[in-house]
This record gives structure tokens, sequence and C-alpha cells, in this order.
């Protein structure tokens, strides 16, 4: 195998953002904070679809079990994300906060 494919295999996970913003927002001056607010409410809207479809499920209204397995998944994935963003942000403010100037 030539580490060429690999090079290509990176850039396609770089690419996928599990539509939690938008590319335009990363290319532009759009400050972190921002980006996380809307990674946060993006996540959450992702959440109540998954508990919107599995509610349908429930009442007989949606037969396709697949779609409410995979949203159910996005939202469960795009959550850890949310929350491995906020635990290394806080890991870094304590790391500065334990700099002496």
């Amino acid at each position: 195998m030539k580490i060429q494919e690999l090079n290509n295999f990176f850039e396609i996970g770089n690419k996928s953002n599990l539509g939690l913003f938008e590319d335009e927002k990363l290319k532009s001056g759009t400050s972190f904070a921002d980006l996380f607010a809307e990674a946060i409410s993006n996540a959450n809207a992702l959440e109540k679809k998954g508990e919107l479809l599995a509610e349908d499920l429930a009442t007989g209204k949606l037969d396709n079990i697949h779609e409410i397995m995979i949203n159910t998944q996005k939202s469960e994935i795009a959550m850890q994300l949310v929350l491995q963003v906020r635990n290394k942000v806080l890991d870094a403010y304590r790391e500065i906060s334990r700099m002496q100037i």
C-alpha cells in the first residue's frame, strides 16, 4: 500500500464534520464561541429529531427502523464530539491557569 493512498484516506476524514456546522463558517473568521454554540444547537436538534422518530416508531407512524437507528447514532456521535471538545477546552484552560507569569 502506498503512503499517498493513506493520505487520501485521512483527507476524507477531515472533510466530514457530521453536519454540526457549515463549511463556509469554518473558512471565515467566525469565533470559536460561535462555532461551539452552533455545534451544541445542531447536536440538540439531532437529538430532538431522533426522539421524534423514536416516538413515531412507537406510535406506528414510521416503519423504517434503519432511519431511526442512523439518526440516533448521529445524535450520539454529535453529543460525544461536543463533550470531547468541551473537555479539551477545559483542559487547555486549566493548563493555561497553571502557567507562571
